[in-house]
C-alpha cells in the first residue's frame, strides 16, 4: 500500500507542474477538462483497484470454501459409511473405529441389541403360589402419539392393548431392578434372581416358574421389594465393557456389585478385579494356558473363513460346535475375513488354529499378553444348579447315614447315661463327705480359736490378779506399819524401858 500511495502522491505532483507550465497557454476550459479528466482517471484507479482486491479476496474466499466443502462433504461419508476419499489426496481414507460411522454404529447397535435381546423393566413381583410366581408387566408405551413424525408422515400402529412379545414356554431371566448411580433415569440390573420359565401370559400378568429348585440366596431375594428386569436371553460377558475404564473404576464396579449380591469372598472379589485390570498386559509364567494370548503380525495376506458351508434351515444354533462357524443366516458374513501384511491381532497360539499359523510363518509372534477368560453365564448356571443338585443328593446320603450313626451314639449315650448317673450319685457322696470333713474343719479351727482366745484370757486374768494381790501386799504392809507406829507414839517411855 505505501507503494501505490506513492505512486499516487507522484502522480499529483506532475498533474501540478504540468498544469501550470500549459497555464499560459490554456484556457479555462482546457484546464477545468484536464482536472476533471484527471480526478475521474484517479477515481477509476482508485476503484478499479478496490474491485481487484475485492475479486481476489473472493476468489480466495471461494477457493478456500470449495475445500472445506469437499472435506465436509468427506467428513459427511466418513461419518455416514466410514470410508471416503480424500480431495487433497486421492486416496481412501477408513474411519480408525467401527463405530465412528453411522453404518458401524447401527451395526454395533445391532449387535449389541441382539447380544443383549428382549428386555422388560420395571416388573412388579405379586403374589406366589407354591412354584409360580405372578408378575406385572407396566403397561405398553409407545411414542407415537408424544413425539408425531414430522413433515406429515404416517406413524406405524401401534400395538394392539394386552400385546406382549412374551408367551408361554418361554425363558426369562430375572434381575432385581436399580438406577444407575450416573444417571437415575436409566435403570440397569442389581443381582441376579434365577432362570424361570414363562407359563401363562394374559394382559400384563405373566406367570413364571423357575426352572431349577431355588436355593436359599434366591428365596430370599423374592422377598426383596424392588422392580424386577427380565431378559430372554443372559448377559453376555465382554473385554470391551471393561475396556475404557480406569482401573479404580473398575474396582468400584465390582466390588460394588459383590456387595449387592453377596455370597463373594473379598478373596474372589479382590481376585476378578486384578483379572478384569490385567487384561491387555504381558502375560506371568503362572498364568493359565487359555488366559495367555499371543500379539501377532501377518507376514503375508491371509484369508480365514468365517462361515459355515451348510444349509441353515431347521438349525437353532448359532455356531458350529465343531468349527465354530456361523451357521445362522443373519450371522453369516458372506465373504471371509482378510488379513494384509502387517496386520496385528490378538490370537491364541497355544492350539488350533492359531499354532498352525505361526507353525507355518504366517503370523510371527510379537508378545504374549494376558486375556481374562470369558465366562458363559448360562452353562455356568446350568453347571452351579447341577452341582447343587449333586450336593443335595449327597447330603441326603450323608443325613442318613448321619441318623444310623445318630441311632447307635443315642443307645451307647443311654448307657453312658446310666453310667453317667451312678458316677454321678458317687461323686454326690463324695461331695458331701468332703463337706463334712470340711465343716468338721471349720469347727475345729473354730475351737481352737476359741481355746486360744480364752487362754489368752485366763493369762491377761493372772497378771492382773497378781498386780492387785501386789498392790493390796504393800498396801497391807504400809497400813501395818503404820498401825506399829502409832502404838510406839502412844506407849509410856518407862514402861518401854522397862520392856527392854
Amino acid at each position: 500500500m505505501t507503494v501505490f500511495y506513492i505512486v499516487i502522491a507522484v502522480l499529483v505532483l506532475l498533474f501540478g507542474i504540468f498544469s501550470y507550465l500549459n497555464a499560459a497557454n490554456w484556457n479555462v476550459l482546457h484546464v477545468l477538462s484536464l482536472f476533471l479528466t484527471f480526478g475521474a482517471a484517479f477515481a477509476y484507479l482508485v476503484i478499479a483497484s478496490a474491485v481487484l482486491k475485492t475479486e481476489t479476496s473472493w476468489k480466495k474466499l471461494a477457493e478456500q470454501r470449495e475445500k472445506e466443502l469437499a472435506q465436509a462433504t468427506m467428513q459427511v461419508e466418513m461419518l455416514q459409511y466410514g470410508r471416503a476419499i480424500n480431495p487433497m489426496s486421492g486416496h481412501v481414507e477408513t474411519a480408525a473405529k467401527p463405530v465412528d460411522s453411522i453404518v458401524g454404529a447401527e451395526a454395533e447397535l445391532k449387535r449389541a441389541m441382539y447380544d443383549r435381546g428382549r428386555v422388560w423393566r420395571n416388573v412388579s413381583r405379586g403374589a406366589i403360589n407354591g412354584k409360580q410366581i405372578n408378575l406385572i408387566l407396566p403397561p405398553i408405551q409407545t411414542s407415537n402419539a408424544a413425539n408425531p413424525p414430522a413433515g406429515g408422515a404416517v406413524a406405524p400402529p401401534a400395538p394392539a392393548p394386552g400385546q406382549r412379545s412374551l408367551a408361554p414356554d418361554d425363558i426369562v431371566y430375572a434381575f432385581g431392578q436399580m438406577d444407575y448411580p450416573n444417571d437415575p433415569s436409566i435403570a440397569v440390573p442389581a443381582f441376579f434372581i434365577g432362570e424361570f420359565v414363562v407359563r401363562t401370559v394374559q394382559d400384563n400378568n405373566v406367570t413364571v416358574e423357575p426352572t431349577t429348585k431355588l436355593d436359599g440366596a434366591q428365596q430370599s431375594v423374592l422377598n426383596i421389594q424392588t422392580p424386577w428386569m427380565l431378559y430372554d436371553k443372559m448377559p453376555v460377558d465382554e473385554h470391551k465393557l471393561f475396556a475404557d475404564m480406569g482401573n479404580d473404576e473398575v474396582a468400584a464396579l465390582i466390588i460394588g456389585a459383590a456387595s449387592r449380591t453377596g455370597g463373594l469372598t473379598d478373596t474372589m472379589v479382590n481376585q476378578l478385579v486384578t483379572d478384569i485390570q490385567r487384561t491387555g498386559q504381558d502375560a506371568q509364567a503362572d498364568d493359565p494356558q487359555l488366559a495367555v494370548l499371543s500379539m501377532v503380525t501377518f507376514q503375508q495376506d491371509h484369508e480365514v473363513p468365517v462361515d459355515a458351508q451348510v444349509a441353515t434351515s431347521g438349525i437353532t444354533q448359532e455356531f458350529e460346535p465343531a468349527t465354530g462357524l456361523a451357521a445362522a443366516e443373519y450371522l453369516k458374513q458372506g465373504a471371509p475375513t482378510k488379513f494384509s501384511k502387517g496386520d496385528q491381532v490378538v490370537l491364541l497360539t497355544s492350539r488350533e488354529p492359531g499354532k498352525s499359523l505361526v507353525d507355518q510363518g504366517i503370523v510371527t509372534v510379537d508378545k504374549q499378553i494376558y486375556v481374562r477368560p470369558l465366562s458363559d453365564f448360562v452353562i455356568q448356571f446350568h453347571a452351579f444348579k447341577t452341582r447343587v443338585e449333586d450336593l443335595r443328593d449327597m447330603k441326603y446320603t450323608l443325613e442318613q447315614d448321619i441318623k444310623m450313626l445318630t441311632d447307635s451314639e443315642t443307645i451307647a449315650k443311654d448307657v453312658v447315661a446310666y453310667r453317667t448317673q451312678e458316677k454321678q450319685k458317687l461323686q454326690d457322696d463324695k461331695q458331701k463327705v468332703v463337706y463334712e470333713q470340711e465343716q468338721i474343719a471349720v469347727y475345729k479351727d473354730k475351737l481352737l480359736k476359741y481355746l486360744t482366745e480364752t487362754l489368752q484370757l485366763n493369762s491377761q486374768l493372772y497378771r492382773t490378779n497378781q498386780a492387785l494381790v501386789e498392790e493390796l501386799q504393800r498396801a497391807s504392809d504400809a497400813i501395818l506399819r503404820k498401825l506399829g507406829q502409832e502404838e510406839l507414839d502412844k506407849a509410856d517411855p518407862d514402861s518401854l524401858t522397862l520392856a527392854l
